[in-house]
């Protein structure tokens, strides 16, 4: 049985993982962009709070996804009283269906990408990385164990992370994939 903190722990892990995913959909069908990080932060809320409610090892992005379609949805109503012009809510369903499919072949695409580029990064430096974002420790702490600076590190990690977006854009252009 999963303790409620390594739940809340994997749930944030799915939460940020999710972020662009959900962002590009808000964005599909939100045309103002200060308003779609409105509906993103309600959309965050509103996850957070239904925490306790979501089965890990479920689907979390069509469960997030649907969430954020009903946001969307009250975001519209309100458009729709103060007067704005909006689409019907078959486009809407329209834009929103083929935007969700799109977004989650492409997180897919990337992750793949990811995956098989990490392979390329030396052992010390996936380690280095691992270390510092897949535990989420500071440089300076970081620094301290590996006995390097603190701007070395940063260096040394802004050149692996540049490495890999590379990496990641290449293979995705091969693939045909949008990056």
């Amino acid at each position: 049985m999963e303790s409620s903190t390594e739940h809340s722990r994997e749930f944030v892990r799915l939460l940020t993982g999710h972020q662009e995913a959900l962002r590009s959909l808000i964005l599909a069908l939100v045309p103002n962009v200060s308003d779609v990080r409105d509906v993103l932060q309600e959309v965050n809320v509103v996850l957070w709070e239904k925490r306790e409610s979501f089965e890990i090892g479920s689907n979390f992005g069509a469960w997030a996804a649907t969430v954020a379609r009903y946001k969307v949805m009250n975001y519209r109503k309100r458009m729709k009283r103060e007067g704005w012009l909006v689409f019907s809510d078959d486009v809407v369903e329209l834009l929103a269906d083929g935007s969700g499919e799109r977004q989650s072949a492409l997180f897919e695409a990337k992750r793949g990408a990811l995956a098989q580029c990490l392979e390329k990064v030396s052992p010390g430096n996936r380690d280095l990385l691992m270390t510092r974002y897949g535990g989420a420790q500071s440089i300076e702490s970081l620094a301290a164990e590996t006995g390097r600076s603190a701007p070395v590190l940063r260096v040394t990690l802004h050149r692996v992370r540049a490495m890999l977006r590379k990496c990641v854009s290449d293979r995705l252009q091969m693939e045909g994939q949008a990056g």
